[in-house]
């Protein structure tokens, strides 16, 4: 691998003691070999002038869902890696909702095996229950062994409370994480959009707020009844942050996520019914978008997820009550979540939303966080804050296209991942 030169960056991450610094960045073999004010360049080196670009740690994905093996259509994991690549992450949990469920250990070495072929690193979620469906428990125990990463019923969620109770129980006594997605089907049966004007106006049934937060408060109840740590995914009420503030305020263990396209846009996109807007959960109101934003500047939401989603065309290109939830997101997420923010929260600094990519991404899985310095691996991700990004069908490296922001621009640009001796720059 030939010898790389990354010349004058800013190292954006607070464990680095270059933090803030502008600096040239030397590596080889995969090793940050030097950090200075300036290197020259006497040796056979590629160098890249990057003035003005910043460089933080390879972002952490806290949920992404599978597609291989069973549906390879929508995505593989070679194209998985490549977009991941594309969009700055170097780690990816991935969700057990494959063909058949990652439901056994079997099915987890399946994946941590495929670490040997792409350069990002698969991090597998097992399934909490027998086909993500039944209220029987899987081998919990013999996942993680076997590399599990966490526990996660995707986009299933357990309603069943003695289900969800016995699951963080059992968990607990190996030291396991259950994910919770929150969703009371039974409050939103029938709808497909968030509860509101919007959906009085569009003539669709919605889903009200409670069937989310309902959830938060019995996993909160549960996590300090058993007195473990459990993470809530993919919240989207202001309710919800409300109250999973109060039960960090009270030292419950409890951690949260938000998926990137709930920070962006709210439910007044849906007027022209485009199903690629058809998510789960819904997009909602701006008062809701705006206590997201809230909860990642005060730390009550720890992570921001692509909750990446690819789809077929046949699935998207329907009338939008028959249309498939989901949309690709890995790629664009730091392009989208810095959109978010310029819209809702535009005095956020950047490390803050940077953070939810890497240190506290991390923190929730438990994942070493690696630090820019000499000597240490090089996971490092580069964003031009001057670029835009425009994803369009030449440059999107997904195999599906189920996105709304296709061919439109987006603030900042990822221009590589360098993940050890794996370097990925974007054109």
């Amino acid at each position: 691998m030939p010898k790389l030169l990354l010349k004058q960056v800013t190292v954006l991450s607070k464990n680095s003691p270059f933090n803030g610094e502008v600096v040239d960045i030397l590596i080889e073999n995969g090793i940050i070999k030097t950090i200075a004010t300036e290197i020259i360049n006497h040796e056979q080196v590629i160098e890249k002038n990057l003035n003005g670009c910043i460089v933080t740690n390879a972002f952490t994905d806290v949920r992404c869902n599978s597609s291989e093996p069973g549906l390879e259509h929508r995505e593989t994991f070679e194209s998985l890696s490549v977009a991941a690549q594309a969009g700055g992450f170097a780690n990816i949990a991935m969700l057990p909702n494959a063909t058949p469920i990652r439901q056994t250990k079997a099915d987890v070495e399946f994946v941590i095996n495929q670490n040997q072929k792409y350069g990002v690193n698969f991090l597998p979620l097992g399934a909490i229950t027998h086909n993500l469906k039944s209220d029987d428990l899987v081998e919990l125990y013999d996942m993680q062994n076997s590399g599990a990463i966490a526990f996660s019923n995707a986009n299933n969620a357990i309603t069943n409370s003695g289900t969800m109770s016995r699951a963080i129980q059992y968990s607990k006594s190996f030291n396991g994480l259950i994910y919770s997605f929150c969703f009371n089907k039974e409050l939103a049966a029938g709808a497909q959009v968030a509860e509101g004007p919007i959906a009085v106006s569009l003539g669709l049934k919605g889903i009200p707020p409670m069937a989310e937060y309902l959830m938060v408060q019995r996993e909160i109840e549960l996590a300090e009844y058993h007195q473990a740590k459990i993470h809530i995914s993919k919240i989207s009420t202001e309710k919800s942050v409300e109250l999973i503030r109060q039960a960090k305020a009270q030292g419950i263990n409890i951690t949260a996520d938000v998926a990137v396209m709930n920070l962006v846009l709210t439910d007044e996109t849906l007027m022209d019914f485009d199903s690629n807007l058809k998510l789960m959960p819904p997009l909602r109101q701006a008062n809701d978008v705006k206590a997201l934003w809230l909860g990642i500047e005060d730390g009550t939401i720890d992570a921001i997820c692509s909750d990446h989603h690819p789809q077929e065309i046949e699935n998207k290109e329907l009338e939008f009550d028959y249309a498939s939830y989901g949309a690709i997101s890995i790629q664009i997420a730091l392009s989208l979540a810095i959109e978010g923010r310029n819209r809702f929260c535009s005095h956020l600094l950047d490390e803050v939303i940077l953070n939810k990519f890497t240190t506290d991404a991390n923190a929730i899985l438990n994942i070493e966080n690696s630090i820019i310095d000499e000597d240490n691996e090089a996971l490092l991700t580069i964003i031009n804050p001057h670029e835009q990004t425009i994803l369009n069908k030449h440059n999107n490296h997904s195999l599906s296209s189920n996105t709304y922001y296709l061919n439109k621009p987006l603030p900042y640009k990822i221009m590589g991942t360098l993940i050890g001796n794996n370097y990925f720059f974007n054109q």
